[in-house]
């Protein structure tokens, strides 16, 4: 734009000159700069249980090259339908069919506003029954994270997305549809698809919390700018993760990493825990005191003789009064015996002798050790009695590194002994790193092994993350928030929740977690169902999804550590010392999205269904309860909320207050804004928060999209 500036400005003819630049400021305010994709591309999911209107478009339900009408009336439980082939009211003369509701999946547009609620489909329970319960949710994420608004709108602390990597495989649909990797608008279809979603999680992070999405090489550059210009108050940072040390084959590079990239809103920041997640661990643990183990100078094991490397073979000088090293001698040729009692140079000799009298070598050369001497990391021990010599030690190439580094701190020097006293840095002063390389992050060991130890099916999900790398990345913003709420709308295979229990479990935390995940099948196993008559919502079809095959077992399994087929899961965790089949002391419960009817919720008709929704915005404590809508009150016994139904239990619930200071949510059922107000001045202390029911539901999905 600015050489064209420059060019206009030259440009003799006043007139022209002034109408050119006056188009290219009007161009310069339409512009977009930076990423640029298209916004108008629209998507939609096809509902097995959403309303049915006329002038609703649905798709037949039993074909794996399923029509689309239009419905055109509704008769008892058919359908009237005319062929719908653009999204255009059919004309009034066009050929009719009928289909039973039972037969149609209804097409909900993502640009029209919805009105999604949770069904319960059961919960597992091996906790307190006063514990925060953990949610699964299985339905269209998009739609899903609307309905979670209404629960979690500026609560959630950690956003943690894996999203679809779009790596041309067909590994997401749009649409209903697999992307094609011939597709040219497959880079702009997922970028629409993850700013749809990427709004609407800004909107359930708190003020100071923290969005993470991972993603691989596809995608990484495309989604840092998306990410610029959602958030342009956000702290961006992107970590590298090594997944794969063996690496995945590409045309070129073997690929064996992908990467995370964080969001950090306001106050967010990272907390370690003295692992920088890239320098190399200690061989061994350091001491009490902090102190590494240092390295016996002679060489062990493998190739240990005099005859592997000649040159190894050579007196070390002491003196052994002071204990300190003062020397190096020449290497002795291969056919000389040296005179062990024979002092070099005037000073005591010690030579490589191994336990049973052979000759050995030196771990390291001369000209390395008189370094090393130098820097002060070779030490004098004890008299080896079993080897009629001096024992020496050094540090290791390890430990000079991690000195390097500042893992290890160089905190005093023996002039004496010539010898450093080297300890581990305060471990809470340690930074994480922005590469992390640890062989707990193995997508293999880490993630396929263990699932298939807690469900028995190695291919039951692909490509899982591995546990400890979710863990590792949610403990960097999450660990000093023990009470944090996690989520999680690409759920996959359940790993953020499993790595949420193994955080709990670490440190007592009751942080909860919430997944959305569909039962998506992927297109090889649904093409194989179709042949045989099987579509989606039957249920042969359902089982097969990742809800129901990976998610809803895996989950369930590492909760109560007993699989599927009713064993007890085997192995242990990592770093905790718990075993699989001990499980954690928490509960989760499960939910189904559908669909409702505005107009029935405006009056009243569908508070069962939006209930379980109450439920979790008072924090999802305690077993859920079913309370009457037509009683004036609803008090459940164990959770901490309350429901007016109805003015007139209005003094039954001051009454109660005085005794129930666990309340922490009034929800009321008003007809006006004044009688909401009325109602709320007379609650008898601060800090009870009150939602006006039904419009505050219907709002908040209103506008979840703008």
């Amino acid at each position: 734009m600015a050489s064209i500036e420059t060019l206009i400005a030259q440009i003799d003819d006043t007139a022209l000159r002034e109408k050119l630049g006056r188009e290219v400021a009007e161009m310069k305010k339409r512009l977009d700069w930076g990423l640029v994709f298209e916004r108008h591309l629209p998507e939609n999911v096809r509902a097995l249980s959403a309303p049915i209107k006329v002038g609703s478009v649905v798709w037949e339900r039993q074909s794996a090259k399923p029509r689309r009408f239009r419905v055109r009336a509704i008769e008892g439980a058919d359908l009237v339908l005319a062929p719908e082939p653009e999204k255009t009211t059919s004309p009034a003369d066009a050929p009719t069919e009928r289909l039973a509701r039972t037969e149609v999946l209804v097409e909900q547009d993502f640009a029209e506003p919805i009105f999604p609620v949770l069904t319960p489909l059961g919960a597992t329970v091996n906790g307190p029954a006063d514990r925060p319960r953990h949610v699964v949710v299985e339905g269209e994420n998009y739609h899903a994270i609307q309905a979670l608004l209404m629960a979690y709108e500026g609560r959630v602390d950690v956003m943690y997305l894996d999203p679809p990597f779009n790596t041309g495989s067909r590994d997401w649909s749009y649409n209903n549809d697999y992307v094609d990797p011939t597709d040219t608008y497959r880079p702009s279809k997922w970028l629409a698809f993850m700013e749809r979603r990427l709004r609407i999680a800004r909107k359930l992070v708190k003020p100071d919390g923290v969005l993470i999405v991972t993603v691989d090489e596809h995608e990484v550059h495309h989604l840092g700018m998306l990410l610029e210009q959602l958030f342009p108050d956000a702290y961006r940072q992107m970590v590298t993760i090594v997944i794969n040390p063996k690496g995945v084959t590409q045309v070129r590079f073997s690929r064996v990493e992908e990467h995370a990239l964080f969001a950090f809103f306001g106050s967010a920041a990272v907390k370690g825990r003295g692992d920088d997640y890239l320098t190399p661990l200690p061989d061994d643990e350091p001491d009490e005191e902090g102190r590494p183990r240092w390295k016996g100078l002679l060489r062990s094991g493998a190739a240990a003789e005099r005859a592997a490397r000649k040159s190894m073979f050579y007196p070390v000088l002491i003196d052994p009064d002071r204990q300190a090293i003062v020397g190096v001698g020449e290497p002795l040729p291969i056919d000389e015996v040296p005179d062990f009692d024979a002092k070099v140079d005037g000073q005591t000799a010690v030579w490589p002798v191994r336990k049973g009298g052979e000759l050995g070598r030196w771990a390291v050369g001369p000209k390395t050790l008189k370094l090393l001497i130098e820097k002060g990391y070779v030490a004098v021990g004890g008299f080896d009695v079993k080897r009629h010599t001096w024992a020496l030690s050094y540090l290791s190439r390890q430990a000079q590194d991690q000195v390097a580094s500042g893992v290890l701190e160089v905190v005093s020097f023996d002039a004496e002994r010539n010898v450093v006293d080297v300890r581990y840095s305060d471990v809470s002063a340690r930074k994480i790193k922005t590469v992390w390389h640890r062989t707990s992050h193995d997508a293999g060991a880490g993630g396929s092994d263990l699932i298939n130890a807690f469900i028995g099916r190695s291919r039951a999900f692909p490509f899982p993350k591995s546990l400890y790398a979710v863990r590792d990345t949610l403990a960097a913003v999450a660990r000093d928030k023990p009470d944090a709420l996690v989520m999680d709308f690409f759920a996959g295979s359940g790993t953020t929740l499993h790595a949420t229990l193994l955080l709990n479990a670490e440190d007592g935390g009751r942080r909860r977690c919430v997944l959305v995940t569909n039962n998506e099948l992927n297109h090889e196993t649904a093409s194989a169902l179709h042949k045989k008559g099987v579509f989606r919502g039957d249920p042969a079809f359902e089982a097969a999804g990742v809800f129901e095959s990976a998610t809803r077992p895996r989950v369930t399994a590492a909760v109560t550590g007993v699989m599927p087929d009713g064993k007890s899961a085997v192995g242990t965790y990592l770093d905790l010392g718990h075993d699989y089949s001990a499980g954690f002391s928490e509960n989760v419960e499960f939910f189904r999205l559908d669909y409702l009817d505005p107009a029935e919720v405006e009056f009243g008709l569908r508070y069962g269904e939006i209930e379980p929704l109450l439920w979790l915005r008072a924090g999802g404590i305690g077993e859920r309860e079913t309370l009457d809508p037509t009683a004036p009150l609803g008090l459940p016994a164990h959770s901490p909320y309350a429901v007016l139904f109805d003015p007139a239990g209005l003094p039954d619930l001051l009454a109660a207050l005085p005794a129930r200071t666990d309340i922490t949510h009034v929800f009321i059922v008003a007809d006006s804004p004044e009688s909401f107000a009325q109602v709320v001045a007379d609650l008898p202390r601060e800090g009870i928060e009150t939602v006006r029911l039904y419009r505050d539901y219907l709002e908040t999905l209103r506008g979840a999209t703008r």
